[in-house]
């Protein structure tokens, strides 16, 4: 029997979970967002047949099983708290809240209703980075030292809510870094941080009122040291986005060892990653088991970030997990 699926957020984000889903089989029950002229022209397109502005009633329907959660950053956890309460299963986009605290508090709250609560890390169900984990796992590069990851937009940055300190949180690293960060942490395992350290610059490219380069470094508890640059309209792209370098004392290896150049029609957010995602999410709320992209990845994910922000002094660190 298909899940039924409901959709917030009708951006660029809900169109790949929506096709996603689509490809995994799943059956799209509605869709959500507060424009509803928007709203209707995305289920349009993506072959959906309800629209809605009233993304509870949508969330209350009797033949939603799963909600995936693409809407601004500050609605992820009122939203996924929500659906939680109504014994819903839930996808949510990176990052999964704006604190650690209100990331924990969905935890709680899945745990309470025994619901699956994944996080958009999609980057983890994409086959070279699989592949070069892999890799890593069998020691084909020895030990690792260090590694280099980008989470990068360049000639181009987003706009709307995304800049919004109140709506996303943070910039380009809560924006970009933080797949980067979360891939790296996949590459090595899933170490866990232990100290994290961040240069963050605010409008450095472009008139923003966050973030829009920075770098930080994640000295992980196995050892390794990691490096991520992150930012928008940045001059140059070092790698592509959610590229590492992982060196060793073996060699060094890439994701992405061919770039540059990127070939013609060559799709970066490809959908496959997406769909192998939701389709994993699904067959979770099935079973019970835990998604490759847990709500535990996504909150040590988000850590990373806030201490990375509370080490640049742009926000206050008592969030952090410690």
């Amino acid at each position: 029997m298909s899940l039924g699926v409901a959709i917030l957020g009708a951006g660029w984000a809900a169109a790949m979970h929506a096709r996603a889903a689509h490809a995994a089989g799943l059956s799209v029950v509605g869709v959500s967002a507060r424009n509803l002229e928007k709203t209707r022209a995305f289920a349009d397109g993506q072959g959906i047949s309800l629209a809605t502005d009233d993304w509870r009633a949508l969330v209350e329907r009797p033949d939603v099983d799963l909600v995936v959660i693409a809407t601004p950053n500050a609605m992820h956890e009122p939203q996924a708290l929500q659906a939680l309460a109504r014994g819903k299963n839930v996808l949510v986009e990176k990052p999964m809240a704006l604190t650690v605290a209100a990331g924990s508090a969905m935890i709680a709250a899945a745990r309470a209703a025994r619901r699956i609560l994944a996080v958009g890390h999609m980057w983890r169900y994409r086959a070279e980075v699989i592949a070069l984990r892999d890799r890593i796992a069998a020691g084909d590069i020895g030990r690792i030292v260090r590694t280099h990851g980008f989470g990068v937009h360049a000639h181009w940055g987003p706009s709307g809510w995304f800049t919004d300190p109140a709506l996303a949180g943070g910039g380009a690293l809560i924006d970009m870094g933080v797949h980067a960060i979360d891939t790296v942490r996949f590459l090595l395992g899933d170490p866990l941080p232990r100290r994290v350290a961040a240069s963050i610059g605010i409008g450095a490219f472009g008139d923003y009122a966050v973030d829009d380069d920075g770098l930080v470094i994640v000295d992980w508890a196995s050892g390794v040291r990691s490096l991520v640059e992150f930012g928008w309209n940045q001059p140059r792209l070092g790698g592509l986005e959610a590229e590492t370098e992982v060196i060793g004392v073996l060699g060094s290896a890439r994701i992405w060892p061919h770039y540059p150049p990127v070939p013609d029609g060559y799709e970066h957010c490809s959908i496959g990653m997406y769909q192998a995602q939701i389709a994993d999410v699904a067959a979770c709320c099935r079973t019970g088991a835990t998604p490759v992209a847990s709500a535990e990845v996504g909150l040590t994910a988000l850590d990373i970030v806030c201490r990375a922000y509370a080490a640049a002094g742009r926000w206050n660190d008592d969030d952090a997990i410690g």
